[in-house]
């Protein structure tokens, strides 16, 4: 059985109980859940939590929906529920946002951040057993919103600091998390890509994995150096966090970085098979609770610092163009 539900309409309710185990979150903008899906699917009610199939009755679906000061309201995710596995997919649409940034790079702003753990808020109601996320076209995750930055440089560490939560919130979360690298992942989106347990990248793809501090001017945080840290081989680290290095699929998978390696046409597939294999892992509160504490313990120097020792990495003085790549000499 598969349940839709097209996102989770502002405003945004505090984490609830079942949250005990994330008090970081606690933190972070109120959040609402709803949605409702036709019988005999299961369905997300206006609590959040996900109903028994025969109390769905309607046909509809709401949508992931987060209202700027501008006015600026968007769809960027949908998720379904399949077989106890949540699986995200970040939307790919035409267009670009009123301060300039092209909607499908899944750039880091504040839209992408409230949607994202607005869904990972119904997955943890709906008690799924492990979470996939995906992308749309060819950008997984192409870095912090550095174009919406540049126009709200005020909130950069703000916004540095809710990107670091949910990166931690993903490496601890207490399900097991497989990302469907559909496309480049770069920079802060390399260490979301990171983040999760599992990587699955398409073996005929042409995403890239690099992390462009040096040609940007940024001095990526503790945290976030931490993260990549601990979820690179060491004879990496150099390559990619002092020079840029750019890595395609087949590299990453020589050296454990991503798991596994279909075809395009198979990706999403795969990394919900993989999920399912991985489902046991995460079968009910306390194998869930289980898990958050081991992932807590082996990711510690990294969870000790994203979110909690915020630096200033240097946005005001980046050396980006006006569209959020390295200027040319």
């Amino acid at each position: 059985q598969a349940a839709t539900t097209r996102g989770f309409q502002a405003p945004y309710q505090q984490v609830g109980p079942s949250y005990c185990c994330f008090p970081m979150f606690r933190l972070l903008a109120r959040r609402t859940c709803s949605a409702a899906i036709p019988a005999p699917l299961t369905a997300v009610g206006s609590s959040g939590r996900f109903l028994p199939a025969k109390a769905a009755t309607n046909v509809y679906a709401t949508r992931n929906r987060r209202t700027f000061s501008s006015g600026t309201s968007m769809e960027l995710l949908k998720t379904e529920i399949v077989d106890g596995v949540a699986v995200v997919t970040m939307l790919g649409p035409e267009g670009n946002f009123p301060w300039g940034t092209r909607v499908f790079e899944h750039r880091i702003n504040p839209l992408l951040l409230n949607q994202v753990n607005a869904a990972l808020d119904a997955a943890e109601k709906a008690e799924v057993q492990a979470v996939v996320v995906a992308g749309e076209g060819r950008f997984f995750c192409n870095g912090m919103d550095l174009q919406y930055i540049t126009a709200n440089v005020a909130e950069s560490t703000k916004i540095q600091t809710e990107a670091e939560l949910l990166l931690s919130r993903i490496l601890t979360l207490n399900v097991p998390t497989i990302a469907a690298l559909n496309g480049h992942f770069t920079a802060a989106g390399a260490m979301l890509g990171l983040a999760f347990d599992v990587r699955v990248m398409p073996s005929d793809g042409k995403g890239l994995f690099f992390v462009p501090g040096i040609d940007i001017g940024l001095v990526y945080s503790a945290g976030m150096t931490e993260l990549m840290k601990a979820k690179m081989p060491q004879p990496l680290w150099n390559d990619v966090l002092c020079f840029g290095k750019r890595y395609q699929c087949a590299e990453l998978l020589q050296h454990g970085v991503v798991n596994a390696a279909p075809p395009t046409s198979e990706l999403v597939a795969t990394a919900v098979e993989m999920a399912k294999g991985l489902k046991s892992k995460g079968k009910d509160a306390k194998t869930r609770e289980t898990l958050h504490g081991i992932k807590r313990n082996l990711y510690k120097d990294a969870v000790a610092t994203l979110g909690r020792e915020v630096e200033d990495m240097g946005f005001a003085s980046g050396t980006w163009d006006p569209t959020g790549r390295a200027a040319k000499n």
